[in-house]
């Protein structure tokens, strides 16, 4: 036999969950129009319970919100997943007009197969959502940072080419590379002729700009397997992977021509450059490899400038 009493006493229990849970619970029928709705709307809309029930709920949703429930739930009943329950976050336009988030969970309830309404809870998740926004921009603001210190780790400020930290971590590779394959590459050290005069004439800003050009100039110029090395001030060495002397020299003459043919807008001279280029000996270490193609340049230089030395 049935008792009132109990029957009662628990209506009383599931009454007072309802209306003191932080979370909203809800019912809708099958047009999606509240039925049902704990009085705890309030605090967290503005909105009493009979203001909202015998409204659609998607009446209470942004246009963005709206789309984005109407499209998972026609999605979720094309993939056959009527009767779950799934959790959709949304912008919930409360009473005064502003905006929060909210995780609602929905669930379909249905007799004899047919659906008869849905039941759920809806919470604010505003905080969590401002959280989480705050976490992505202080992660983007990371990467930036690390890209920054990457950059600046990697590339010569000045002139954009390669710094002379990742030029010891090139030829490194390179060099273990001959070692082992036997295969082979060269090195091109030049600097720009009278260097001096120009920043004497021009001041240091131009000169500053004519090292980028140059830079820019022979990014051109040069394979996109090759690589531009800023050693330091007007002194650069360019990487040829895998070419022996005689192809070194065709790009470098080619550098050579590129500069020698471009205008730089500055007084005086026109400004040119001179190279010292050589093919890697495995006997060597790295340091006497660069210090023979040094040599090299300064042969040059001491030669008439704009022009090449082969070692």
């Amino acid at each position: 036999m049935i008792n009132k009493n109990a029957i009662l006493d628990e209506y009383a229990r599931y009454k007072y969950v309802v209306e003191n849970i932080k979370d909203v619970i809800w019912e809708l029928d099958t047009n999606l129009v509240f039925t049902f709705i704990s009085p705890t709307v309030k605090g967290m809309t503005g909105y009493n319970d009979c203001e909202i029930v015998g409204q659609c709920m998607l009446d209470f949703l942004t246009d963005k919100s709206k789309k984005a429930v109407m499209d998972q739930a026609k999605k979720r009943i094309a993939n056959g997943n009527r009767g779950d329950s799934p959790l959709y976050d949304v912008k919930f336009i409360c009473k005064d007009g502003h905006k929060i988030w909210c995780e609602v969970c929905v669930k379909p309830i249905f007799k004899d197969g047919t659906l008869i309404c849905y039941i759920g809870a809806t919470r604010d998740i505003s905080e969590k959502k401002m959280y989480e926004k705050k976490l992505k921009e202080m992660i983007a603001e990371q990467k930036k940072i690390n890209k920054q210190l990457e950059n600046l780790a990697t590339f010569d400020t000045l002139t954009g080419a390669y710094n002379r930290t990742k030029f010891e971590y090139f030829i490194t590779c390179e060099t273990e590379k001959a070692k082992k394959y036997g295969t082979t590459f060269s090195i091109g050290i030049f600097d720009v002729d009278n260097f001096k005069k120009v920043n004497d004439v021009n001041g240091h800003d131009k000169g500053d700009l004519v090292l980028h050009d140059i830079t820019t100039l022979i990014k051109n110029t040069i394979r996109a397997t090759d690589r531009l090395f800023r050693w330091g001030g007007d002194e650069f060495i360019v990487l040829f992977p895998d070419l022996n002397i005689e192809n070194a020299l065709v790009v470098a003459n080619k550098i050579i021509q590129a500069v020698q043919s471009y205008n730089f807008d500055i007084e005086g001279k026109a400004v040119s450059i001179s190279f010292g280029v050589g093919s890697y000996d495995c006997y060597e270490n790295m340091d006497q490899f660069i210090s023979r193609v040094d040599k090299a340049l300064l042969k040059a230089k001491a030669n008439g400038k704009h022009t090449i030395e082969q070692c």
